[in-house]
Parts: structure tokens; C-alpha cells; sequence
């Protein structure tokens, strides 16, 4: 999962996606973009959690962690919202 969020980086230059995206609105174009980050960003983090919390998976604490994960996926995204568009 790691490794497909890093990916993602790669993505726009090997799809060519300045071009096919150059004749759409400002808008669209901009809500693409960030929810192409959004999506590389879910899949780092749950890269990460089983990355760094494997056996924790397993064991009563796992809400936590994935409370963590997606408090700071929403909180980006709120940011994004209130900013990028």
C-alpha cells in the first residue's frame, strides 16, 4: 500500500494528465487533484497502521489507531475543502 501511495506521485506525468485535464474548468481540474491526493493519503495510511501497528490489529486497541488515521484524513480534507476549491 505504501508503495501504490507513492505511486500516485508518478501518476500525473505518466498519464499525461496536464494535457487530457487542460481543457476542463478550473474547478473540476482542482477537484481531481485533490482527490487524487486524498486517495494516495487513505492508502499511505493504511499502509502505515499495518506497517506499524500489526500486532495491534490483532488486540482491543485498534480503534485508536484507526480513529487517529481517519481524524487525520478528515481534517486535511476539511482544510482542502475550505482552501483549495
Amino acid at each position: 500500500m505504501l508503495l501504490l501511495a507513492v505511486l500516485h506521485a508518478f501518476f500525473p506525468r505518466h498519464f499525461r494528465w496536464r494535457e487530457e485535464l487542460a481543457s476542463i474548468s478550473l474547478l473540476t481540474r482542482q477537484i481531481f487533484y485533490v482527490h487524487h491526493f486524498f486517495i494516495a493519503l487513505t492508502v499511505g495510511l493504511m499502509g502505515l497502521l499495518t506497517l506499524s501497528s500489526a500486532d495491534d490489529l490483532l488486540g482491543p486497541s485498534v480503534g485508536r489507531r484507526i480513529l487517529l488515521g481517519l481524524s487525520v484524513f478528515w481534517f486535511v480534507r476539511l482544510l482542502c475543502q475550505l482552501f483549495v476549491y
